[in-house]
Parts: structure tokens; sequence; C-alpha cells
């Protein structure tokens, strides 16, 4: 079969383009490199410029938020390693962004490690939004990684029929478009009411439990582990607990826990959205490559 030129970006995995197993063996190839430096999957499927978009942003993020707290982010963490030995530092959603969070907690001392309050960093709060989004589009950047290769395969299998085949939507950037807004991924691929009530179902019980929250449950300080489910939603998470970054408890509410039981599982529940998306992308890719096979 001949391999269109959409397949020539990938030179260093390229492999058999009707094989699947080649397939899977690329697209883990592309996510474990994702997983290690975001940008680095994309990087080794030829799409250099991307990588470097992937990389300066994730890094950025990180970077600014760690400077932005005082380097406080690790104290919500704990290193692991064995004996003597540090291996790794904990410290989650930024471990996504596994390279680079290793190189901030070594860049960074802690200001609580420093004697200083960390109370006194106005922009603490920001800082943590920033370096927790990194860790959160680092596992984003794998599965757009992921769908790049994908639709590399499918321009393969297509060869020269390719360049006269409008292609669906690419399979990661379904994914990622739930980071914008949950549903928005299955609105691209033209699933307009399972959108509607993905997003619904999703905003809602994220806006229900903040409101049994009186909007103060998202706080990493307050609930650290409740911290990084919630910053799976995505941007309107993100925004909300922005604008809500000083509200504070004037009494224990009668619903507080529930309140954070349902914020933290909308941003779980959108991962499972982001997922979806995706493989409802990747069918669509393989029905346009089934139907040219049987034409």
């Amino acid at each position: 079969m001949a391999v269109g030129a959409g397949c020539c970006q990938n030179p260093v995995l390229m492999g058999a383009p009707d094989s699947a197993d080649a397939s899977r063996e690329r697209t883990a190839a592309v996510v474990g490199f994702s997983v290690l430096l975001p940008g680095l999957g994309h990087w080794m499927a030829g799409r250099r410029r991307a990588a470097l978009v992937w990389f300066a942003l994730c890094q950025g993020l990180l970077m600014l938020g760690f400077a932005l707290a005082g380097g406080t982010q690790q104290d919500f963490g704990f290193p692991f390693g064995l004996g003597g030995w540090q291996l790794i530092h904990v410290t989650l959603p930024e471990l996504g962004n596994f390279l680079g969070t290793q190189f901030a907690v070594a860049s960074w001392e802690s200001a609580d490690y420093g004697g200083r309050f960390p109370e006194n960093l106005p922009l603490r709060g920001l800082g943590y939004l920033l370096s927790g989004a990194s860790g959160v589009l680092a596992c984003f950047c794998a599965a757009h990684a992921a769908g790049a290769v994908r639709r590399d395969r499918a321009r393969a299998q297509l060869g020269r029929a390719a360049a006269d085949t409008a292609l669906p939507l690419d399979p990661g950037k379904a994914a990622l478009a739930s980071l914008l807004l949950p549903g928005l991924g299955h609105w691209l691929t033209g699933r307009r009411f399972k959108a509607k009530l993905l997003c619904a179902t999703v905003l809602g019980l994220f806006l229900l439990g903040m409101v049994l929250g009186d909007f103060a449950d998202f706080d990493r300080q307050r609930h650290p582990y409740y911290w990084v489910g919630q910053m799976f939603l995505g941007l309107p998470g993100w925004l909300v607990a922005f604008a809500t970054s000083g509200a504070r408890f004037s009494s224990v509410l009668p619903y507080q826990d529930a309140g954070l039981l349902f914020t933290t599982s909308a941003g779980f529940f959108n991962v499972i959205v982001a997922l979806d998306a995706y493989q409802r992308a990747e069918q669509d890719l393989e029905r346009v490559v089934r139907g040219k096979d049987a034409s």
C-alpha cells in the first residue's frame, strides 16, 4: 500500500503502516515519552513544532507556579526512595509533568522550610493553579501525541486517497477539548446530544458541590487530596478556583463533605469524558479507513 505524505512525518517511529501491532507500539512509545517529559512524544513522532509548544507551555506554567508559591507545592507531596536514596518526589497533579517536577523540587526550597510564612505569598493560590495545570496538561499531552500517531496511521492506510479525504477530528484534540469544556470533544465530532448531556452533568455536579461548600471548597491548603481531583475539571474549574480564591468558611457547613465529594468526582468524571471523546474520534477514523478500503 502506498504511504501518504502524513506518515512521512514520523521517521523515527515508522513501521508497517497496515500493522495494528506496530501502531500500538508507536502509540505506547509516544505516550511513554510524553509522560516522562511533555513534548518528547511529539518530537519522537515527528511533530517538532507541537513538541516545542507543549514543552514550553508545561514547563513555563510549572516554573512560574513554583516561583509564585515559593516552592510550597512540595509541602503537599512526599519523597519516595529506597533506603537512604531519594529517587523521586511525589507531588500531585504536578507529577504528570514528571521530569519537570523533579527539577522544580530540586531547584526550589519551600518557603516553609526556609522559615518564611507561606501566607505572606500573595499569589500562592495562583501558583498552585499554574503548577497543577501543568501536570494536568502534561497528562493530556500524552493523549494528544497518541492521537497524532493514530491520525498518521489512518493517512498511511488511505495512501494516495488521503489527499482527497477529509479526515475526522484528531482523537487527541477531541480529548484535549474536554479540558476547555466538558463535552466539547463530543460536540466537535458531531455528537451534539451527548456533548450537552455530559457538559450539563459534569458542570452541574461541580457547581452543586461548590454551592454546598459555600464556594470555599476549592482550596489546596485545606483539602489537598480533593484538590487534585478538582483540577481535572480543566479550564472551567481553574477559573472558578481563581475567582473564589479568597473565600473562607464562616462556620462548619452541614453538607461541606458532600460538596467536596461532588467537585472531586466531577473532575475525575471529566477524565472519563475525555477518554470517551478520544475513543469516539478514533472510531470515526476507523470508519473512514474501512469505507475507503471497501470502495
